[in-house]
């Protein structure tokens, strides 16, 4: 199908050209891709595997260039290849999965589909419980509704605290892609901004660490017993 070239590079590099901004032409060379791989009748699972990474990349691109109606269909035949691929595998990535339903969830709100864009970020929610990014998105993008509220303010309660990482201020649940701090506060308005705001005050102002979670962690290594004393 590739011939001599690696299909993990052509993947690489569809995704070199979606960050560069560059996305008719990624546009086109996925579409390509995608379109002759399910022509395929005798795809093995490496082949799956690649149709399903270019189907993600071209929705994404077609999210971005506000082509919603052709992200939907393409992210309602991502969930159809991706059931054929879990098929053939022994083991699958439950926060993967989710990823493909919160991309179809902010697809199908941009779309103005607000239903169906509610039950993808359910899904994915279902598949990665906690997932704090996802409950944001899910706000922004279909409105300030009880339930999705309800939702964030209990994810970002748990989320631990305000972390500072590349010079952006962060809430990340262990084990979850990490979500925007400051749109989270902006987001609920009620008791949870007021204690994110004040970290982010805090580490600007150097009274918390900025990663909070990691010098607790390395305070429990430190021994608490002075051996100088025998």
């Amino acid at each position: 199908m590739f011939g001599s070239g690696d299909p993990d590079q052509v993947l690489n590099q569809l995704q070199h050209y979606h960050q560069e901004g560059r996305d008719e032409l990624a546009e086109v060379m996925s579409s390509d891709l995608t379109e002759k791989l399910l022509m395929r009748r005798d795809r093995d699972d490496k082949d799956q595997e690649v149709l399903v990474k270019g189907l993600i990349i071209l929705a994404q691109i077609q999210y971005a260039r506000n082509k919603f109606k052709r992200a939907r269909a393409t992210v309602r035949l991502l969930h159809s290849e991706r059931r054929t691929l879990n098929k053939k595998m022994q083991q699958v990535d439950a926060l993967t999965l989710a990823e493909d339903y919160r991309l179809a969830g902010k697809i199908h709100a941009a779309a103005g589909k607000n239903s169906a864009a509610k039950k993808a970020f359910a899904k994915c929610q279902r598949q990665a419980p906690g997932h704090l990014a996802a409950a944001l998105e899910a706000v922004e993008a279909i409105g300030a509704k009880k339930g999705l509220l309800k939702t964030l303010n209990s994810i970002s309660s748990a989320a631990g605290p305000v972390l500072l990482r590349d010079e952006q201020f962060i809430l990340e649940p262990e084990g979850m892609p990490p979500a925007d701090a400051n749109r989270v506060a902006a987001a609920l308005n009620n008791e949870q901004t007021v204690r994110i705001n004040a970290e982010i005050q805090a580490i600007t102002a150097g009274e918390q660490a900025a990663n909070a979670r990691l010098a607790a962690a390395i305070d429990t290594l430190k021994p608490t017993m002075d051996y100088h004393s025998y």
